[in-house]
Parts: structure tokens; C-alpha cells; sequence
């Protein structure tokens, strides 16, 4: 993982940690601040599982995780995205930041089957409007 990460950008980091130290299932994270991605085995695991009721694809579920958290590490709008958020509070906009590292996700990993990165993706996606709908 830490080769295909350097193969799109050199500069990013990688660390793998056993479980977010928070209350939430965080799959990955990705600081701005450090330029680097955080996957959390762990959570990946439990996510997995939920998902798609076994861990028989836990590996190409964590690349899955790694290439959207990538998404959002490629994003040029990232920054200026962020800012908006940060200063006006408009939920749309955090929409907006994951369907960006989704489309960027999708075109780094044309070795996972296309189901599978749809279903995770729609299930995000899914998850995030209802976070928008309940706050």
C-alpha cells in the first residue's frame, strides 16, 4: 500500500494504526495539517462486516478506504472546500468534499471490482446525507 500511495504522490504519508482512538467507526482519515492518511484496522474490519455481513473482502474493502482517503489527499479543492465549511457551516459542502474524493477514488482503482467500489460508495454516500438530514 505504502508503494501505490508514493506512486500518486511521494510527499503523502501512510500510517496504519489498530482502532480510532474516538467513540466513531473511522475507517481512514486524512490530515491536511501532516499530509498524510490514517487507516484504522480495526474499524475497517467492523465497517467490512457491517457492510457486507463477512470479512471475505477485507482486503480489497481496505483499498477501497485507502483510495478515497486518497481522494480527498489529491483534491485541489480540498482546501478551499474545507474554508467554505469551516466559515458558513453548510452541510452541502461537506457532501460536495466526499463526492470529490469519491471521483478521484474511483479513477486510482480500476483493480477492484466496480460493484463492490459502487456499493461502498453509494453506502458513504448514503451515510453522509443522512448525517446532513439528522444535524
Amino acid at each position: 500500500m505504502n508503494e501505490f500511495v508514493s506512486r500518486h504522490d511521494s510527499s503523502l504519508g501512510l500510517i496504519i494504526e489498530k482502532e480510532f482512538p474516538g467513540k466513531r467507526c473511522v475507517g481512514g482519515k486524512y490530515s491536511a495539517i501532516g499530509h498524510s492518511i490514517t487507516l484504522y484496522e480495526r474499524d475497517i474490519e467492523i465497517q467490512c462486516e457491517r457492510s457486507l455481513g463477512s470479512l471475505a473482502r477485507l482486503e480489497e474493502y481496505k483499498w477501497v478506504i485507502l483510495t478515497h482517503e486518497m481522494g480527498h489527499a489529491l483534491d485541489l479543492d480540498l482546501a478551499v472546500l474545507s474554508d467554505e465549511l469551516h466559515r458558513t457551516g453548510n452541510s452541502e459542502i461537506l457532501y460536495q468534499i466526499e463526492v470529490n474524493a469519491w471521483n478521484i477514488a474511483e479513477g486510482l482503482i480500476a483493480f477492484i471490482d466496480q460493484d463492490l467500489f459502487t456499493f461502498i460508495k453509494d453506502e458513504s454516500l448514503a451515510h453522509c446525507t443522512n448525517r446532513m438530514l439528522a444535524g
